[in-house]
């Protein structure tokens, strides 16, 4: 065995040939170079941690659009009513002016 072709693994301590090495993510944004095996062994361990944390978001509700048209430009144009004017401001998206908008 070629000492320029192998590694150590960083959990079992044993010696590898390169192209049997795997980078594991560590939570700090560094890798751990590891076996194959024992990689398979991390991956489990993390699937059952994570799968024991439950998720905290919610399912967005399905967007209701309404119909907006621009008299300035003559351009109708839909807008989902739930994000006008809270993440995005109400303009036509054609000319950019907020101040000629009708809903219909």
């Amino acid at each position: 065995m070629d000492i320029r072709k192998t590694r150590t693994c960083e959990k079992c301590k044993a010696v590898v040939l390169i192209e049997h090495v795997r980078l594991y993510p560590k939570p700090d944004g560094t890798n751990l170079v590891v076996c194959e095996k024992c990689c398979d062994d991390l991956k489990k361990l993390n699937k059952e941690t994570n799968s024991a944390l439950t998720s905290k978001t919610t399912e967005l509700p399905s967007p209701e659009y309404g119909t907006f048209f621009c008299i300035r430009c003559n351009y109708t144009f839909r807008v989902d009513k739930a994000k006008a004017g809270l993440t995005h401001n109400l303009q036509c998206p054609y000319c950019g002016k907020t101040d000629r908008i009708k809903a219909q």
